[in-house]
């Protein structure tokens, strides 16, 4: 029955509660016919942008606190802008500008998950069971900003093979420093998924507001690189069919605060 909630699978609460997150989000304005096979009997519809799809991605390395310690997570969502067939005549159109500043209000559009590589079991198999995530196991290569390595504002994310980890599936890397982010109000997000063969969603809230910086097409070469690896991976192919060399959009970053600072020593 459609009134009804999935069942939580045993061994899992909700909702999870993360302790840490770091989030890079790159948008894409694509041709809307890259994306139409990937949303066939999916009952979700490309949100419309001036005739383009809103294709992303987003890296996120989080903590959760549980009773016996901490586990640290990394993973990536490969997302289409899309929202269900059944609510096109409720959902609010807009701009792509509009959408990733959270003006987007019945949040109807959200993210069709194409593929979600993690380096985590557990992270695996809740999203697989609890959110119908399109998740597999993989190893990545980071060099994120730190506020223990003061004046870095420089993303690198590469999603390596899960068989062969000396091939990637891409590389990115992107630049923001000196850029003036504009404050983007985006939360919740709505993430699309499939349980029991029928579509779901959830939402995802990061509770703060996320740094966004749009780019024109210069500042997008100067600011945004993606570089395809060797790896055979799918979804190394369907990023290439995607993305491939579209000028990045727009950036949106996000960093929580942290819980506790440990000054300088000084003598007595």
């Amino acid at each position: 029955m459609s009134n009804q909630l999935p069942p939580i699978p045993e061994g899992f609460g909700l909702p999870f509660y993360y302790a840490t997150l770091f989030n890079i989000e790159v948008a894409f304005l694509v041709e809307k016919e890259r994306v139409v096979k990937y949303l066939e009997k999916t009952g979700l519809i490309a949100a419309d942008f001036d005739g383009k799809a809103l294709v992303s991605f987003n890296f996120q390395n989080y903590t959760g606190q549980f009773p016996n310690g901490a586990s640290t997570t990394q993973e990536i969502e490969l997302n289409i802008v899309s929202y269900p067939e059944s609510q096109k005549d409720t959902v609010a159109f807009v701009t792509a500008e509009q959408y990733l500043r959270g003006e987007e209000q019945t949040k109807l559009m959200g993210h069709k998950r194409v593929h979600v590589p993690c380096d985590a079991d557990m992270a695996i198999k809740a999203g697989i069971e609890l959110f119908g995530e399109p998740k597999f196991k993989t190893t990545f290569t980071t060099n994120l900003p730190s506020l223990n390595v003061p004046g870095q504002n420089t993303w690198t994310v590469t999603c390596n093979d899960p068989d062969n980890s000396n091939e990637t599936i891409f590389t990115c890397e992107a630049d923001v420093t000196d850029l003036i982010p504009e404050i983007s109000a985006f939360s919740p997000i709505t993430e699309y998924g499939k349980f029991d063969d029928k579509l779901i969603g959830c939402r995802w809230n990061i509770l703060q507001p996320t740094k966004l910086h749009f780019l024109n097409s210069e500042e997008s070469k100067k600011r945004v690189t993606m570089k395809y690896g060797n790896s055979i991976h799918q979804m190394r192919e369907d990023m290439e069919i995607l993305i491939g060399d579209t000028p990045a959009f727009a950036v949106r970053t996000s960093m929580s605060a942290p819980a506790a600072i440990q000054t300088r020593s000084y003598y007595i």
